[in-house]
C-alpha cells in the first residue's frame, strides 16, 4: 500500500507546530494578563478613591522639602542652579483627557486636546516650580511633545500659572530618532556641559529621570501609560 500516497494528513503541520511548542520548556509560556477591562476599573478605582491624588501630592511634597532645602543653601561661586520639569502628567493634567477616551489614544484626538491647551496645572508640582521663579534659577522643560505642539502647550503653561521658564526642549515632529529616554538625558547632559547644575529633575516617567545629570530625581505616580 503506497502509504504516503493514499492517506492524506492536511492537520500534520499544525499538529508538528503544537508539538514543537508543548515541548518548551513551561517558564516560556506566557501567563494570561490581567483582563483589560478589569485593569481600567482598577485604574479609575485608584482615581475616583482620591488615592491617585494623595499618591501625586506625597511624591511632589518630598520633591518640594527637597528643592526648598537645597536653595536655601547658598550658591557656590559662578554656579549656575537649574531645575528640569516634565509636562504631561507633572506640571500639566490630561486626566480629564484620558477619562473621556476611556484610556486609549488616538493620534489625532491627542493632538487637538494639546492645540486647545486645557490641561490643568498639578498644583502640587507647582509650588516646587513657583520656589525655582522666587529663587531666580533656571527652569527647563523637558517634553516628549512635538515641535508642532509648542504653541497650544506655551498657551496652555501660561493660562495655569506656569508664566516664565528658560527654555522648553521640544521633540522633533518627525518620527524619534532615538528612544525619549536617551533624548532627555542627552539634554540633560547639555544642560551640565553649558554649566547649570540641575538640583533637581521632577518627572512621571522613568524615562523622565534615567540616566543621571541631576542631584536628585523625584518620581511621580502614573497608572496611565509609559513612556520610554
Amino acid at each position: 500500500m503506497r502509504f504516503a500516497e493514499d492517506m492524506k494528513f492536511p492537520r500534520l503541520s499544525a499538529l508538528l507546530a503544537l508539538a514543537t511548542v508543548l515541548a518548551l520548556p513551561v517558564s516560556q509560556f506566557a501567563i494570561e494578563p490581567l483582563n483589560l477591562n478589569t485593569a481600567k476599573y482598577e485604574v479609575y478605582r485608584y482615581v475616583n478613591s482620591g488615592t491617585y491624588a494623595r499618591d501625586l501630592n506625597d511624591a511632589a511634597q518630598r520633591a518640594n522639602r527637597y528643592v526648598a532645602r537645597r536653595l536655601n543653601k547658598p550658591a557656590k561661586p559662578g554656579e549656575k542652579r537649574a531645575i528640569v520639569f516634565d509636562i504631561d502628567e507633572t506640571t500639566l493634567s490630561n486626566l480629564p483627557h484620558m477619562m473621556q477616551q476611556d484610556f486609549g489614544y488616538i493620534p489625532a484626538v491627542w493632538q487637538r486636546w494639546v492645540a486647545s491647551g486645557q490641561a490643568k496645572a498639578i498644583a502640587p508640582v507647582q509650588v516646587a516650580y513657583d520656589m525655582a521663579v522666587r529663587a531666580n534659577i533656571a527652569i527647563f522643560f523637558i517634553t516628549a511633545r512635538k515641535e508642532s505642539d509648542r504653541p497650544g502647550t506655551e498657551r496652555n503653561l501660561r493660562q495655569v500659572g506656569y508664566e516664565t521658564w528658560t527654555k522648553i526642549y521640544y521633540m522633533p515632529n518627525e518620527p524619534e530618532p532615538q528612544p525619549v529616554r536617551l533624548y532627555k538625558t542627552g539634554v540633560r547632559r547639555q544642560l551640565v556641559a553649558e554649566g547649570y547644575t540641575i538640583i533637581a529633575n521632577i518627572g512621571d516617567q522613568e524615562s523622565d529621570l534615567s540616566g543621571g545629570y541631576a542631584e536628585r530625581t523625584f518620581k511621580l505616580p502614573n497608572p496611565f501609560y509609559i513612556v520610554n
